[in-house]
């Protein structure tokens, strides 16, 4: 959600849970990585160099996701090298990939744009924060790994993903005055995740974002 490297906000609402739920929750987030990755991307990237990078990014993005629903927080020492490796996988990238250094750097330039953006409008107009740069930097990651062109498609999905989310957890009885509040980070983990397994295919190509 938030910054790790910064002291915490105590405006923020608390979205960490227990540690065997942050771990069920993960493992079942690694399943559906994996199945997904199955399904849409072995064709494309399950050999070579390729592969080595989606193994990379899966096993960041589930630290990632673990570490924000335990603690409520990103690391900058975990997002941070994720953005410059998207980077750099876009001038090491095989050819026929639809990396490219500039798509990369606008991705997470505009990635990072949006949710800092969008975390300042809440601000304004709720008067607490909502968003973190945490996720504004995760963004920014999935920008460089899939480019600026998908990043509507990762937004869509993670808003989806955490409506569910909030849908399943607002069922669990509590106080009229407690605040819901859900970390964001893995929602837009499984989002960066499904689109890059997307990347290449025949699907993401007709919609244009390829």
């Amino acid at each position: 959600m938030t910054n790790a490297d910064e002291d915490a906000d105590p405006v923020f609402p608390d979205v960490s849970v227990g540690k065997r739920m942050a771990i069920i929750t993960t493992i079942v987030s690694a399943i559906i990585y994996a199945v997904v990755f199955a399904v849409f991307a072995f064709e494309t990237r399950g050999a070579g160099l390729v592969l080595l990078a989606s193994v990379l990014l899966a096993s960041v993005l589930l630290a990632l996701s673990y570490f924000d629903l335990r603690t409520g927080l990103l690391y900058d020492s975990l997002t941070f090298p994720l953005i410059a490796a998207g980077i750099g996988w876009a001038f090491i990238a095989p050819a026929g990939t639809s990396a490219t250094w500039m798509n990369a750097v606008l991705g997470a330039g505009i990635g990072y744009g949006l949710i800092a953006g969008l975390a300042f409008v809440w601000r304004r107009w709720r008067g607490y924060e909502g968003i973190g740069l945490g996720d504004a930097k995760l963004l920014s990651a999935g920008g460089a790994w899939v480019g600026a062109s998908a990043l509507p498609l990762i937004l869509f999905v993670a808003s989806i993903t955490g409506l569910l989310a909030a849908v399943i957890v607002s069922q669990k009885p509590r106080p009229a005055s407690d605040r819901v509040a859900l970390p964001f980070g893995p929602c837009l983990a499984l989002g960066i995740w499904i689109v890059w397994c997307l990347t290449d295919t025949v699907l993401l190509k007709r919609s244009g974002l390829g």
